[in-house]
């Protein structure tokens, strides 16, 4: 990142090649990323933050430079935004102005090492747990995150309705999650139904009440980041509305599954077992599952919404004037559609499933989800 970021300051440099005016050279800011350790915290003091009660702590750090031209070299420099160590690895930006003047900041921690040791440690247990199936797991995943990373975003640079375009790259998300993961067989099949009509009647809500609430999306910073680097091209309400079908994604996933393999169960089970029977016992199942899931995503929002629910706890406003905070409100919408999502999920999927194998047995293999019609 330090060498990209580098690069792109020497090309500045080259476009802008300083002119020789007078004898004079005339200079250009220059900003750089560049990577460093920490060797020495040279002092440590506290300091007042002007027009607040708040104590910042104020560190003088010398670093040894890991990258740029300067590499090896020892810089210093102050810090107040985090609290730093000897041996932090760490990133530095270094401005110079166009009077020549040298700053060196504090930019962010290294954090990838740790990084790279988490995904190498879930894909042991993946794998070593699962075996083939976590295999085909990992890939369905990659193809997933590269349907994300290569079609939807960016078709939304390019303009395209982020709320069509959302629940048609879900279609093919949903293909790689439950056919890369499960395989091709009635039981995928019955979920991929199921997931998507879910989806659909799940975005038809999310987006008439986007609409009706006049979300305009710019609820977070990086919305707003987002809208001065796109010179205000993209429909960030819409954008809104394409997360919270994303996001519901993996949750459906799990939902649709379980039922189409509870149905295939009972059936397996129980050939006499008809549309009825099938609906009535498996949506028992769904009904517990409904439950839990509908938990998970709650408290899986609020936990990414910990920091903002803090600070409104900490104004004056009442609970009930918070809540038409769009901040606030939007992220109200995602629980509150994402579990309308697993909701319609759940019965959609079993009838789907019930229908399928109303007059079908099912095989002794039940993995691989064979069946074929009862003859009587």
């Amino acid at each position: 990142m330090g060498r990209v970021s580098f690069c792109r300051a020497l090309v500045m440099l080259v476009l802008l090649v300083p002119v020789w005016v007078s004898a004079q050279n005339l200079h250009q800011d220059v900003q750089e990323r560049l990577a460093a350790e920490v060797i020495e915290i040279v002092d440590e003091r506290e300091r007042e933050i002007t027009g607040t009660d708040a104590i910042a702590t104020v560190q003088e750090v010398r670093a040894v430079l890991h990258s740029g031209d300067r590499a090896g070299e020892v810089v210093r420099f102050e810090s107040e935004a985090v609290s730093l160590e000897k041996g932090d690895d760490i990133f530095l930006n270094r401005v110079v102005t166009i009077n020549g003047d040298e700053y060196i900041t504090f930019a962010d921690f290294e954090r990838r090492p740790v990084i790279y040791m988490l995904a190498g440690l879930f894909v042991m247990l993946l794998v070593g747990l699962s075996g083939w199936g976590g295999l085909r797991a990992l890939a369905s995943l990659a193809g997933s995150i590269a349907a994300i990373v290569f079609l939807l975003i960016p078709a939304l640079l390019a303009g395209y309705n982020p709320a069509l375009t959302s629940v048609l790259i879900a279609a093919v998300i949903m293909v790689f999650v439950l056919f890369g993961t499960h395989g091709v067989n009635p039981r995928t099949i019955i979920a991929f139904v199921g997931t998507y009509s879910a989806i659909a009647v799940t975005g038809l809500i999310a987006f008439l009440s986007v609409d009706m609430m006049r979300l305009t999306g710019f609820g977070n910073d990086a919305s707003v980041y987002l809208n001065f680097a796109t010179n205000g091209q993209l429909d960030l309400s819409g954008l809104l509305l394409g997360s919270v079908i994303i996001g519901i994604l993996g949750v459906l996933d799990d939902v649709s599954i379980t039922q189409a393999s509870v149905v295939q169960e009972l059936k397996r089970a129980n050939r006499n077992f008809k549309f009825n029977e099938l609906y009535k016992r498996a949506i028992v199942v769904g009904k517990d599952h409904i439950g839990s899931l509908v938990n998970t995503l709650a408290l899986a929002y609020v936990g990414v919404s910990l920091p903002l629910i803090l600070l409104y706890a900490k104004t004056d406003s009442s609970l009930i004037t918070n809540l038409n905070q769009e901040v606030v409100a939007a992220e109200i919408v995602r629980i509150i559609i994402g579990s309308i999502g697993l909701l319609l999920a759940v019965p959609a999927t079993t009838a789907a499933a019930a229908w399928w194998f109303n007059d079908r047995e099912v095989d002794g293999d039940v993995e691989a989800g064979h069946c074929h019609h009862h003859h009587h």
